[in-house]
């Protein structure tokens, strides 16, 4: 199936769709912020809003799309999965959101490849090389840089706390990636990403159920309600679709490339809308991570 879907579409209109994604991503951020800015929405609430509207179009879209079973030894996996790439993860970062900057949020989701490598290395025994080694101090420089930048400036800059939730998100979006790469092969994407999203909705209804219940919804105002739609709609959903047409058809190094625009995307709109600010430090902290991820990813010779 994988090799029919590659000659289906050209490398340009892959590209183009690849690009689409992470504009969409890139956007979430700084629209996620604008909605909160006012305290009606919270960042619990906007988590909830987005597990549950995903997961709902994913369910919505899924028969027209694959018709997939999944195996009665898979579901304990798939739950740990829902929470590990999509419960904590997406809860975590959108929360993270709502102290940091939009421009910090994005930065960071560029380190997913060095937590990646991390866990590899100490409990599958992936080969570390001394370049890898150095990726991974730069991409901690720049983490550490972005981190101690925000404490400094203050503000629109971002925040020590934002950041540190933010980088637990990638870690916990790493282990899905690390340990689960067997279960995610294993089915088609789209009826993958139905079941993550309402496992998880419904694992973390605890925390998100008051807040979303408690809402002046009389008194949200335009930022609230186009905010929250485009985290849900464009941001969560869209923006999966898309990237798994583009992760169908393009090689990963290419597909992580685009993750770069995310950062650039998100300050431009970001200082727009009011909500963000640029300084020196984000700019390092993206080409210290960029240039770690990228010592990281390429593949060891065999002189390594």
């Amino acid at each position: 199936m994988r090799d029919d879907s590659r000659a289906g579409l050209s490398a340009g209109k892959a590209h183009l769709i690849t690009l689409g994604a992470f504009l969409c991503f890139g956007l979430m951020s700084p629209l996620c912020k604008w909605a909160m800015e006012s305290g009606q929405v919270s960042g619990v609430a906007m988590a909830g809003f987005r597990l549950c509207g995903a997961s709902l179009l994913f369910w919505l879209i899924s028969p027209l799309v694959a018709r997939q079973r999944v195996a009665r030894g898979d579901w304990w996996p798939l739950i740990i999965m829902s929470l590990c790439g999509m419960g904590i993860n997406q809860f975590c970062y959108v929360l993270g959101v709502q102290y940091t900057s939009p421009t910090n949020a994005c930065v960071i989701t560029t380190s997913t490849p060095v937590f990646t490598f991390v866990l590899s290395a100490f409990f599958l025994r992936a080969a570390v090389t001394l370049r890898r080694v150095a990726g991974l101090a730069i991409a901690a420089t720049g983490a550490l840089v972005l981190i101690l930048g925000s404490q400094i400036e203050g503000g629109r800059s971002g925040s020590p706390l934002g950041d540190a939730i933010c980088l637990f998100s990638q870690l916990s979006v790493s282990f899905y990636f690390v340990f689960f790469s067997g279960v995610i092969r294993k089915y088609h994407p789209v009826v993958l990403m139905r079941w993550l999203f309402l496992i998880s909705a419904l694992l973390t209804s605890p925390l998100w159920m008051g807040e979303m219940l408690a809402l002046p919804w009389s008194q949200l105002r335009t930022p609230e309600i186009a905010g929250t739609a485009y985290v849900v709609f464009f941001g969560s959903f869209i923006s999966y679709l898309l990237m798994i047409v583009g992760q169908r058809h393009l090689e990963a190094p290419t597909v992580t490339a685009y993750n770069y625009i995310q950062p650039v995307i998100a300050a431009a709109v970001g200082i727009w809308l009011g909500v963000d600010a640029l300084t020196w430090q984000k700019i390092a902290a993206v080409i210290c991570i960029a240039a770690g991820v990228r010592f990281i990813s390429r593949r060891p010779s065999s002189a390594e």
